[in-house]
């Protein structure tokens, strides 16, 4: 029996081309998740270290963020650093800014004394328009009083609107891991694109 030795295949040199380039992607889409996976971790650690960071000290407004159902924590915080005259004037921003501002006139806050702008869903458009006003009324400096996972995110914001910005989250709230995880997103969010 005779046998012939076989011929190597030859594969298209269109296929290969293809391989390589279907390769390289893969890789390439592996190391964008790889660095957003870190950027994500190391923004849950810089939310997670200013969380923990009372910088409470006076300022020029005191501008704070109510969620939906403003925690009994965040309120009494709040009313504490007004009562303790942090800041002259007050602005209340958020989902929950009406539910905040009752709660702090309930506890002997002036009606006067509070700004509160329309509530809204969007509270880095509020926050920026409060930020904005704050500025061109003549201040320099904001007390920011918020959630702790998402004290970070409202310094920036602040800050880029050109307000020397200071955190004073309730004391004793210590954000879990997937509240942390969330404001990292959140903050890169708005990093990246303008928006929360």
């Amino acid at each position: 029996m005779n046998h012939e030795p076989d011929e190597p295949v030859a594969v298209p040199g269109g296929a290969l081309r293809w391989r390589r380039v279907g390769w390289q992607a893969g890789y390439a889409l592996s190391v964008l998740l790889i660095l957003a996976l870190i950027a994500l971790l190391v923004g849950a650690l810089a939310a997670g270290l200013q969380a923990r960071r009372d910088e409470a000290r006076t300022a020029d407004v005191l501008l704070i963020v109510a969620p939906e159902v403003p925690s009994a924590a965040l309120v009494e915080h709040a009313f504490e650093l007004y009562r303790r005259r942090y800041a002259p004037s007050v602005v209340i921003v958020g989902a929950g800014s009406e539910a905040m501002r009752i709660a702090l006139i309930e506890r002997g806050a002036p009606e006067g004394a509070l700004q509160a702008p329309t509530p809204t869903t969007e509270p880095v458009a509020a926050l920026r328009d409060s930020a904005r006003a704050a500025r061109q009324a003549g201040a320099a400096s904001a007390l920011i009083v918020a959630e702790p996972a998402e004290v970070l995110l409202w310094i920036k914001l602040v800050g880029d609107n050109d307000l020397k910005a200071y955190g004073a989250p309730p004391p004793g709230v210590t954000p879990g891991p997937l509240a942390l995880l969330r404001a990292s997103g959140q903050y890169w969010r708005y990093v990246l694109f303008q928006r929360w």
